[in-house]
């Protein structure tokens, strides 16, 4: 067996790429050393003492709470505003025209709209239209949101002149279009990569259906 020699640069690229190592295994850290700041290496930005690399990290985690807590309150606020304006709707045309035309800019999105493979739905309702495969792809079960990057694969904004970076994607009732169907919101920026307010879009997601249940 050749014995692999392990120098310093293998340890921090190791660290490096592996960021989150000594959170997975914090007993390690009380066996290592870390320097302390003197005033003959207190200038030397590469020299952080372990107490202040703790209340550096507990400090980037409390913000990142108070962030997500701020995200989800203006979140939830618009969402309400949002689902009283629905609510005073009585066509279908008008429905749709607010959800579709003033509600992306006030979501601070690019797009909101439905996806389906039917060819008359989606010229009848102007909707986007999809390859069957690649709606039944994500339709697998009813009332599922899904957010992630977007797949270009899947067609959904060919049509759509900004560069649409993530999406939200919630799987209609078949039922109400008569057809598999998916609400669609697309934004240009990495706003569906991390969960946010994941339960309030799948409220007000949900929402949406049962009002279309209503109207159509």
């Amino acid at each position: 067996m050749i014995k692999k020699e392990i120098n310093k640069k293998n340890v921090e690229d190791f660290l490096l790429k592996n960021p989150d190592f000594f959170l997975s295994n914090p007993k390690i850290l009380t066996k290592l050393s870390f320097p302390f700041a003197t005033k003959k290496n207190f200038s030397d930005e590469n020299v952080i003492s372990y107490e202040d690399w703790v209340i550096k990290s507990l400090k980037k985690k409390q913000k990142n709470i108070i962030d997500n807590a701020k995200y989800n309150f203006f979140t939830q606020k618009k969402i309400l505003e949002a689902v009283i304006e629905l609510l005073k709707k009585k066509k279908i045309e008008d429905f749709l025209y607010f959800l579709r035309e003033k509600l992306p800019e006030f979501f601070e999105l690019e797009i909101i709209n439905f996806a389906t493979s039917k060819s008359l739905i989606t010229e009848k309702y102007n909707f986007i239209l999809m390859e069957e495969n690649n709606v039944l792809s994500i339709h697998n079960i009813n009332d599922v949101l899904i957010m992630d990057a977007v797949d270009k694969d899947m067609g959904i904004f060919n049509d759509v002149k900004s560069k649409i970076y993530s999406n939200a994607v919630f799987s209609f009732d078949s039922e109400i279009f008569n057809t598999p169907s998916l609400l669609i919101y697309g934004s240009k920026g990495k706003h569906f990569l991390d969960n946010k307010a994941y339960d309030l879009i799948l409220f007000f997601s949900k929402f949406v259906e049962e009002k279309l249940r209503q109207l159509i």
